[in-house]
């Protein structure tokens, strides 16, 4: 249980530093893509409506799938259960970041920077959680 945690945490901190060193260097035109483009409102206004649907979704989504781990499960299935879950939560949120970072770096809107900045912070709530799979586990014994 400890490896499958260990594992999910290199992910975790992989993506924040992968992710917080690109937007430091965009920040600071340290990178650039080369073409800058003038956005529209439209696309602002999808980017916004994009970010803030798809973090509760992922958020709720790693919630539901491991609400549905029927009682009784093999602690195998339940660590890979687990995995999978937090995998394409924080894949999701990564993706968003990324898409916010980009479009920050081509327009250099503050908008997009400001919901990176904001896409950031929900790692917060994304940690891998050691106590929480052995909770998983121990429910699934106790009946």
């Amino acid at each position: 249980m400890t490896k499958a945690i260990k594992g999910l945490s290199i992910h975790f901190w992989t993506s924040i530093i992968v992710l917080a060193i690109l937007f430091l260097l965009v920040i600071f035109k340290l990178i650039s893509f080369g073409i800058t483009f003038s956005e529209t409102v439209t696309v602002e206004m999808y980017a916004i409506a994009l970010t803030l649907i798809a973090i509760p979704v992922a958020l709720k989504l790693f919630a539901d799938n491991i609400k549905k781990i029927p009682r009784g499960t093999d602690k195998n299935k339940i660590i890979q259960t687990y995995k999978s879950a937090f995998l394409l939560r924080l894949y999701v949120i990564n993706a968003v970041v990324l898409g916010n970072i980009v479009l920050f770096a081509f327009s250099g809107n503050n908008n997009f920077m400001w919901l990176t900045v904001i896409s950031l912070i929900v790692y917060m709530f994304c940690k891998p959680s050691l106590q929480d799979l052995e909770n998983l586990t121990q429910e699934d014994r106790n009946t």
